[in-house]
């Protein structure tokens, strides 16, 4: 599929542009931000050719495309673009965890800037390489401008960060960016760096370096964004242009060399010591723990957390060790990955596998996670137990990261030398790398099956009989008659109507909740075999916000088969002249195959079998479905 038609089918399919709030993209994936994931056809984007698979999580709709993601993003991004007429999304406001609010806050912030930072950090780290080997002198002209070049992005941290926090918080990203500048303009730097003493009107100033700092230009633009909404509400609108930044400077800039500033790099450095500290305990435990989890956490979004501790461990100490226990998991992946390829009987199998095993040795390892590793579990479980061991080494050997950012493959490799040359902690590094790998595929070969020909398509699409009971008590009728065409015409999937005759859903299986739309008047389920359906309560109903309905359930919640999930007023939603129809769709039609509605018209009760998923039934009756 060319790169165009694959970036319109994708936006179709998560709903079209008015379902997007936001788009941005980091080395593999389209990460979205919807306003309604229950409209995205999940199962129709996976099975996109170019599409390697959808991963939902810390807020964001993850459609993982792999080394070609940034075509696939430059031609969807115009499209948003010509939507919103050049004005910027407006988000809805949605409750969100405290968790999945900071995993929203670290993507956003250091997602635009990973790739240059893994750049700069690989270049570093051949730099070093070739003065150690005497290839280039340091005060070579070729040594100083790809030294400039690779430290340019570390040095100027806080003036990208500032523009990116800017963007976060929504305030004038330029603005973000000169605060940012202010904090290692030279003399400021200069000052610092002679011990000189400043004040400013009378108040002792201490001085701090900021060069390669993470947290106080984060905070000095939070600061900004509410500085900056101030002067908005205050300052007459035709003095706004001028007035507004320049007031914000002269108020921000002080106050962060006053107060933001000596505060947050006393706490960055805190932070440092203790996360070092931990480290210090145990090492090799600390290895063997973190990288036994570390893919399992990238899975689940949770990495984000760890980029700023790596970073600000650089920034304050110039070393980071954590990054260093981690860079093995690459590998461990890697070699369960050929050991998959190597046994396999199926050749498209080995035909992706190939393909993603070089993936891995460069540092992309979505293809290997969503194309090998976790549809084959047992390999994922090797691979992490291999990269337990070689992050035990890693601890056990003392390695660093210096000075930069390694994401991953043995491009990065050179990053973990340090100034020191090439020693034990080095070696140490590199045999880590290798035992994570080895013990990977040894035990893949050994303990996990082969796949065998045609196997690779059936553990993607097998499924097993699916029935969906009644969620109310009502009175069915065709969806056909539903007073949406949304829904009439089938356009979110088949299903039924039911007319409700008393304000209880409960679940029509077992499964999990995929989402509650915030204003409860919709809901997101996904059955154990794979069946998803969405409960639409009403028409229009989502003008109500949340008044009269009254959900006990949230996303990702595990649901048994006639649990209450949720209660709505029926008299009251009537009163505000809505119609009351509940649409019962399945979503993810394509996937399953085909649908069998028992009946059309009548009354049902909760409990009562009102759709089949006939194929899987035929399927499973002529031994083609295990």
């Amino acid at each position: 599929m060319k790169d165009q038609e694959l970036a319109n089918q994708i936006l179709k399919k998560v709903g079209g542009k008015e379902n997007v709030n936001s788009l941005i993209h980091c080395v593999t994936r389209l990460r979205f931000k919807l306003k309604d994931e229950t409209i995205a056809k999940t199962e129709e984007i996976k099975n996109l050719d170019g599409v390697i698979t959808v991963v939902k999580s810390g807020g964001q709709y993850q459609v993982v495309i792999g080394d070609n993601v940034e075509q696939i993003y430059d031609r969807i991004i115009p499209r948003l673009d010509e939507t919103m007429a050049g004005k910027p999304v407006q988000e809805e406001k949605q409750k969100t965890s405290l968790g999945n609010a900071a995993v929203q806050l670290l993507s956003a912030l250091f997602t635009p800037i990973l790739g240059p930072l893994a750049a700069s950090g690989i270049l570093k780290g051949f730099l070093v390489l070739l003065t150690l080997t005497n290839v280039l002198s340091t005060k070579s002209g070729t040594y100083m401008i790809l030294y400039a070049s690779a430290d340019a992005l570390f040095y100027f941290l806080p003036i990208l960060l500032g523009f990116s926090a800017a963007k976060v918080f929504k305030t004038n990203q330029y603005m973000g960016a000169v605060i940012g500048a202010a904090l290692v303009y030279p003399s400021m730097v200069s000052a610092y760096n002679s011990g000189q003493t400043l004040h400013f009107i009378g108040v002792p100033v201490v001085l701090m370096s900021y060069v390669q700092t993470l947290i106080p230009i984060i905070a000095a633009v939070f600061f900004l964004s509410v500085v900056e909404k101030f002067l908005n509400r205050v300052i007459p609108k035709s003095l706004k242009g001028i007035f507004v930044p320049l007031l914000s400077l002269i108020i921000v800039v002080p106050i962060t060399f006053l107060v933001v500033g000596p505060i947050t790099s006393t706490l960055s450095t805190w932070l440092a010591t203790a996360v070092l500290a931990l480290y210090k305990l145990i090492p090799p435990l600390a290895g063997f723990i973190l990288a036994g989890i570390w893919q399992l956490a990238v899975l689940l979004g949770l990495h984000w957390a760890f980029i700023p501790i790596f970073l600000n461990n650089i920034a304050t100490k110039g070393f980071d060790p954590i990054n260093a226990m981690l860079y093995c998991t690459v590998f461990g992946q890697v070699g369960a990955a050929l050991a998959m390829t190597i046994k396999a009987k199926d050749v498209k199998f080995r035909e992706l596998g190939t393909t993603a095993v070089i993936s891995g040795f460069l540092g992309i390892t979505e293809p290997i996670i969503y194309g090998i590793t976790i549809p084959h579990k047992k390999s994922f479980v090797m691979a992490s137990i291999g990269s337990a061991f070689g992050g035990a080494i890693a601890g056990f050997s003392s390695a660093k990261m210096y000075g930069g950012f390694a994401s991953g493959g043995i491009f990065g490799i050179p990053m973990f030398i340090g100034s020191h040359g090439i020693n034990s902690e080095f070696i140490g590094f590199l045999f880590s790398l290798i035992v994570a790998f080895t013990v990977a595929l040894v035990l893949t070969l050994l303990l996990v099956p082969s796949v065998k020909s045609g196997e690779h398509d059936s553990t993607l699409s097998k499924k097993e009989s699916a029935v969906i009971e009644a969620p109310v008590d009502g009175t069915i009728e065709p969806l056909t008659n539903v007073n949406d065409q949304v829904f009439s015409k089938e356009l979110m999937g088949p299903g039924v109507a039911i007319i409700p005759s008393k304000g209880e859903i409960y679940a029509p299986f077992d499964g999990k909740v995929i989402s509650v739309f915030p204003t409860k008047h919709a809901i997101g389920l996904r059955s154990d075999n794979g069946l998803e359906l969405l409960i639409h309560i009403g028409i229009d109903t989502v003008n109500l916000k949340g008044k009269y309905f009254k959900s006990l359930i949230k996303n990702n919640q595990n649901i048994k088969k006639g649990q209450l999930l949720e209660t709505f007023d029926i008299k009251s939603i009537k009163e505000h002249g809505y119609d009351i129809t509940i649409s019962v769709v399945v979503t993810n039609i394509n996937e399953i195959g085909d649908i069998d509605v028992k009946f059309q018209s009548g009354t049902v009760n909760v409990g009562d079998i009102i759709i089949e998923n006939r194929i899987a039934e035929e399927l499973i009756d002529h031994g083609k479905l295990i």
